[in-house]
């Protein structure tokens, strides 16, 4: 036992002066220095043209004719025109379904597409808004008007560019009154960039998707009827 802790002794001794030495670093100099990074935003002013209702990364060209859309960077960009087609002159309520909405590609290839609606936000300020739309007059024929009409949007389902989508009515019943009926709204920090509302998920839905109910008790005198839609872009928070 005696010899065993003298060995013992002897290697912790020779281990000891090992975990003295020490390693020597050379000194590292460091500087800095600063530069600029610099950017100026102005206002867009620019017209958006309409773009495929299901897919806004494609631009397209109404076939119908239509009024070009409203400038500045909050922006109703395109509405379309809706054409309930001919119908016979019926004594009992009815209901009549909207034709689809024509668009050309950059090819001038003419295709059908939902009805929809188009708006831009650029403002850059993710303030919100909200949109709308009013029957401002009853459906006319010289002096002759239809009376209690409806006009329905259904089925709307919006599409855009981003993850931060402003919000669609489930329906909206427009009534000839010129009250405005809200169709989408964007609460803050949503609906930036270009979005649509379009009636109908594909073309197939939208065939219902958008309607007009006349009632039985409205004269129909032969001949074509027409009227207006007012469509209203709020800068409004929500």
């Amino acid at each position: 036992m005696l010899k065993r802790s003298t060995v013992l002794g002897v290697l912790l001794g020779s281990v000891m002066p090992i975990s003295f030495v020490a390693a020597q670093v050379s000194a590292s100099t460091t500087v800095g220095y600063q530069s600029q990074a610099t950017v100026e935003f102005v206002e867009n002013t620019d017209v958006t043209p309409p773009v495929n209702p299901t897919d806004p990364t494609d631009p397209l060209k109404p076939v119908r004719p239509v009024d070009p859309g409203t400038q500045g960077p909050l922006s109703i960009d395109y509405a379309s025109n809706i054409e309930f087609s001919q119908q016979q002159i019926s004594g009992k309520d009815s209901v009549y379904y909207a034709q689809l909405d024509q668009l050309s590609d950059k090819n001038g290839k003419v295709g059908d597409y939902p009805n929809y609606v188009q708006v831009t936000d650029n403002r850059g300020s993710n303030a919100g808004w909200k949109l709308t739309v009013a029957q401002t007059h009853p459906f006319m024929n010289g002096r002759n008007q239809l009376n209690g009409t409806v006009i329905t949007l259904m089925n709307g389902n919006v599409s855009g560019s981003n993850k931060h989508q402003p919000m669609s009515v489930d329906e909206a019943a427009i009534k000839p009154d010129g009250k405005a009926v809200t169709v989408m709204t964007a609460k803050t920090d949503n609906g930036m960039g270009t979005w649509t509302e379009h009636f109908g998920k594909d073309n197939q839905a939208a065939k219902k998707s958008v309607s007009l109910f006349v009632p039985a008790e409205s004269k129909k005198v032969a001949g074509a009827y027409k009227s207006e839609l007012t469509w209203t872009l709020t800068d409004a928070k929500l």
